[in-house]
């Protein structure tokens, strides 16, 4: 009677103890999509606007980028998608949007509002 005591105790506590490493494992590796609106002016070119696409694409936690630009209005929308990854509370790893600002810059463009939303989590 007192094993099957023992038994069942060491089970129920195998049962809690991988739970909270489940638990842990989620919360530690979850990803977050967000998307980012970053608007811009400035006279730019079909090529320019590829060539930053391309740019735009090959930067961390990005899976998707949209250029919208009207040229006779030498306006444009940046949209982008990130799958951002949280590792814990002290260290977040997101998508650095300072770095799509420094490329408009360098194209001649002029950098203007920002905006983003989180699609999920």
């Amino acid at each position: 009677m007192k094993s099957k005591i023992k038994l069942f105790f060491i089970i129920c506590f195998m049962a809690i103890l991988n739970s909270s490493f489940s638990q842990n494992g989620v919360s530690k590796n979850s990803v977050t999509h967000k998307l980012y609106y970053y608007t811009f002016s400035g006279v730019l070119s079909f090529d320019a606007i590829e060539q930053m696409k391309i740019e735009i694409l090959s930067m961390q936690f990005v899976t998707e980028t949209k250029i919208e630009y009207k040229a006779e209005k030498g306006l444009g929308q940046i949209r982008i998608f990130t799958e951002e990854k949280y590792i814990n509370s002290d260290t977040d790893f997101e998508f650095n949007i300072y770095n799509v600002k420094q490329l408009l810059i360098r194209y001649n463009a002029s950098p203007n509002e920002i905006k983003s939303e989180v699609i999920s989590k």
